[in-house]
């Protein structure tokens, strides 16, 4: 009896372990602030452990993955635009003549970077908030009764 109980009570502890999963926050980077990224439980994740974590949910993953190349494609296209952008625009400042085509370039690439980086932050945080609502869509139920063969616990995910 002693045996049936301890068995009855680890299940129990085994199923509300299993189903307090701890949800995973977005913070925006806002392209300056250090602080953003994808955090679980206060700590801030890698993007390799923030992968991880998705593994199990494919359609999140996807989105996680495709926002990542995005915002970093934003950040290679927007950042030597914004350098040659600014170039021109202190060559101006300075009384200098300056470079029509460096300026038309900079400044559209400066804004496509830009664009592209926000868009691919959108993207993670939809799959992170796609990940959270089918992890919390995950409910364990309980039933102890008897059965065909006796006494019976059963848990069903």
């Amino acid at each position: 009896m002693k045996k049936v109980m301890f068995l009855f009570l680890a299940g129990i502890a085994m199923c509300v372990s299993a189903s307090a999963q701890s949800e995973l926050i977005y913070k925006s980077q806002a392209w300056s602030n250090k602080n953003g990224g994808t955090f679980q439980n206060g700590t801030k994740l890698s993007p390799n452990e923030v992968r991880e974590v998705m593994s199990g949910n494919s359609e999140a993953l996807k989105s996680y993955n495709s926002g990542r190349g995005l915002l970093i494609t934003g950040c290679v296209v927007a950042y030597p635009c914004a350098a040659m952008l600014g170039w021109d625009l202190g060559t101006r400042t300075g009384g200098g003549k300056g470079n029509g085509t460096l300026l038309a370039v900079g400044a559209t690439g400066t804004v496509v970077g830009i664009i592209m980086g926000f868009c691919g932050e959108g993207k993670m945080k939809k799959s992170v908030q796609l990940y959270n609502s089918k992890a919390n869509n995950n409910t364990v139920s309980y039933q102890f009764g008897f059965t065909q063969t006796g006494v019976g616990f059963s848990m069903r995910f």
